[in-house]
């Protein structure tokens, strides 16, 4: 018997050991620090396989792909040079085939594609300062459900509320942030840090307490993926939005779902809406069809495109209703660039006032959260 129950303990020793084993086994901790951010705000990746031809570092942190040194060790290193304060996105391109950085947990999503990325500070209150998380009070996040009449079916959209939200009988501005094409209803959360974004500029009293409404945009595409029914895998092409079709019809019904579920104030005052490329698009084309439905109006690298200035016409009622705000905002190297001349042409023409901005770069994340710390600060005041 006691052979038997000593037999026993080692037993469960084993099985615990090996337990335990398997579970360590999961766990990816390479030893190795990539990115590191240098007190010069030069950043080092590093990244362990000594089997490699080549590894190459690709991303917005570098001008082009680089090639990364190897020593005798198999780790093969890259230090950029001293970078801006931004959200930088990288991965490695190993003997031709990308791969993420193993070393980073950090990643997000870009249409079908995964990359790595990290914040940067390089000075208090510069462009990477406001993409991260500081201490002060913080919104909350909710993904809900909402039926669309129109559309016959239910769908997913990603909401902020403001810190301070659940507590009290307060009322609240809302702005409504649409994603472009191939986005999703987590785009604005994920890649434009729109949460992390209105977090600290309320924080610093540079703009009011709002709730963000980011819809799904593409009006045949349910949810993002691993929400969405059948287990929806998104390629360019099922993940974008026509241009001849788009969500301005059913826009009343995430509207409705809002004013009837949250503590809003509904009136057009207190509504905004912007977007980003074929969200800027949508933006300007819900502005012409419910004229006296939004107050400010933002259109990030995109507009309804016209053939020459007269095309937009129905602009019209919209500036009858007298916006508080029409923000247009677009990089100087922007394909969308010349959509956004030919609307300010007409703008001019009519003297209507709106607000211009032009940045540097193309149609790029870099710009639209750029643009969003902008419009955002100027809304509701």
């Amino acid at each position: 018997m006691k052979s038997f129950r000593l037999f026993s303990v080692i037993l469960l020793a084993v099985l615990a050991y090996g337990i335990a084993g398997a579970q360590q086994s999961l766990r990816i901790n390479t030893g190795i620090v990539s990115p590191e951010i240098n007190p010069d705000k030069s950043v080092t990746f590093r990244y362990s396989n000594p089997a490699a031809g080549s590894v190459l570092l690709s991303g917005d942190c570098v001008a082009d792909n680089v090639a990364m040194t190897k020593d005798a060790d198999g780790l093969w290193t890259y230090t950029t040079k001293p970078l801006k304060g931004e959200l930088y996105s990288y991965n490695f391109v190993v003997d031709g085939q990308r791969v993420l950085d193993p070393s980073n947990v950090y990643m997000t999503r870009d249409i079908a594609v995964w990359v790595n990325y990290f914040t940067l500070c390089a000075e208090p209150y510069d462009q990477g300062w406001y993409y991260e998380v500081h201490d002060v009070p913080h919104g909350n996040v909710s993904k809900v459900w909402y039926n669309s009449p129109t559309l016959g079916v239910d769908r997913h959209m990603t909401i902020y509320t403001p810190a301070g939200y659940e507590k009290g009988d307060k009322h609240y501005p809302v702005l409504y942030l649409l994603h472009g094409s191939g986005g999703d209803e987590d785009a604005w959360g994920d890649l434009g840090r729109a949460v992390q974004i209105l977090d600290n500029l309320i924080a610093e009293g540079k703009a009011e307490p709002m709730i963000c409404v980011m819809p799904n945009g593409v009006y045949f595409n349910q949810a993002a993926p691993g929400v969405a029914v059948s287990m929806f895998q998104p390629t360019t092409d099922n993940s974008r939005s026509s241009s001849t079709k788009e969500i301005e019809e059913s826009f009343p019904d995430i509207i409705n779902y809002i004013e009837s579920n949250y503590r809003v104030i509904r009136d057009r005052e207190n509504r905004a809406v912007a977007g980003l490329s074929m969200g800027g698009r949508q933006s300007c084309a819900l502005s012409m069809r419910y004229p006296d439905m939004f107050g400010y109006v933002g259109l990030f690298s995109g507009v309804v495109p016209p053939k020459e200035a007269s095309d937009f016409t129905a602009l019209d009622s919209v500036f009858t209703a007298s916006p508080k705000l029409y923000w247009i905002g677009v990089g100087k190297d922007d394909g969308v660039k010349a959509n956004s001349d030919i609307l300010r042409i007409y703008l001019n023409d009519k003297g209507y006032p709106y607000e211009y901005y032009e940045s540097d770069g193309g149609h790029i994340w870099r710009n639209w959260r750029d643009y969003l710390i902008r419009f955002s600060s100027k809304i509701f005041k």
